[in-house]
C-alpha cells in the first residue's frame, strides 16, 4: 500500500518521489485506499503557502499564489478533464457524439469558460480561507472523486486512464477514505462546520456523477477530473457559507 501511495504522488502530482517509482497496477490499485491522504499531502503543502502569505496585505494575492501552487502541485491533470467535460456534457449531444467532443483536443467554449469560472473562484475563495480549510479542500476533493466512482462503471467501450480507477472502487476504499477524511475533520477546530460541508459536498458531487452517468452510461477519468474541481469549490464556498 506504501508503494501503491508512492504511485499516486508521483501520478496525481508533481512532488518528487524519486526515479525508482515504476507503475504496478496492483500496487495502484492498493494504493487508492489512500487517495485522500494523497490529498492531505497537497493540502499540507498549501496550508504552508498559505502561512506564508496570510499576512499580506495586498487583496487576493494569497488566493492568487496559493491558486498558482495547487496548479503547480497538481500539473493541472485535473482541469484538462473539467474542461473535456464541460465542453461535451454541456453541448446538448447525446451519446457518442459527447465521448467524441470530449476526446477532441481542441477546447471549446464551454471549457474555457469551466476554466475561467474554476481559476478565478480558486483565487477568491482561497483570499477568504482559513489554514484549515485551505488544508481539507484538496482532502474533500479527492474523497468527492471516490464517492462519485463508487457503484459507477467506466463509460467508455474502449479502456482508458480512467478505467483501473474507476472500476477499483469497492466498499473497502471507499470506507478507509471516508474515515480518513472524518479523521481530520475531527481533529481540527470547528468540526461541525467542517463535518457539514464535507458532508454536503459528497451528496453534491454524488448527485453531479449520476447525472453525468444519465448523459454518458457512467464515468471517464475526465469527468473525475471535472467532479473533483468543482467540488472543492463546493467545499470551499459551504464553508464561507456557515462561518459567515
Amino acid at each position: 500500500m506504501a508503494r501503491g501511495f508512492l504511485i499516486l504522488l508521483s501520478f496525481f502530482t508533481r512532488i518528487p518521489v524519486g526515479n525508482k517509482i515504476e507503475f504496478d497496477e496492483e500496487s495502484y490499485v492498493k494504493g487508492l485506499s489512500l487517495y485522500s491522504l494523497m490529498g492531505a499531502v497537497i493540502g499540507l503543502l498549501l496550508a504552508v503557502i498559505n502561512l506564508i502569505f496570510n499576512n499580506v496585505y495586498i487583496f487576493l494575492l494569497k488566493g492568487l499564489m496559493l491558486t498558482i501552487s495547487y496548479i503547480f502541485i497538481t500539473g493541472g491533470i485535473h482541469l484538462d478533464g473539467t474542461a473535456d467535460t464541460s465542453d461535451g456534457i454541456f453541448s446538448g449531444r447525446k451519446g457518442g457524439r459527447i465521448f467524441e467532443i470530449m476526446s477532441d483536443p481542441h477546447i471549446g467554449s464551454f471549457g474555457v469558460l469551466s476554466l475561467i469560472l474554476v481559476v478565478f473562484s480558486q483565487i477568491i475563495l482561497f483570499s477568504y480561507a482559513d489554514v484549515y480549510t485551505v488544508f481539507m479542500m484538496p482532502v474533500t476533493g479527492r474523497l468527492s472523486v471516490i464517492v462519485a466512482s463508487w457503484g459507477k462503471k467506466y463509460a467508455k467501450d474502449t479502456k482508458g486512464m480512467g478505467t483501473l480507477f474507476i472500476e477499483s472502487i469497492n466498499n473497502n476504499v471507499l470506507i478507509i477514505n471516508l474515515l480518513t477524511a472524518l479523521l481530520f475533520v475531527l481533529i481540527f477546530p470547528y468540526r461541525l462546520t467542517f463535518l457539514i460541508a464535507v458532508i454536503a459536498t459528497l451528496m453534491i458531487a454524488y448527485f453531479m456523477s449520476c447525472k453525468i452517468e444519465d448523459e454518458i452510461g457512467g464515468m471517464t477519468g475526465d469527468t473525475c477530473g471535472f467532479i473533483l474541481e468543482t467540488s472543492q469549490i463546493i467545499f470551499m464556498m459551504i464553508i464561507l457559507f456557515l462561518k459567515g
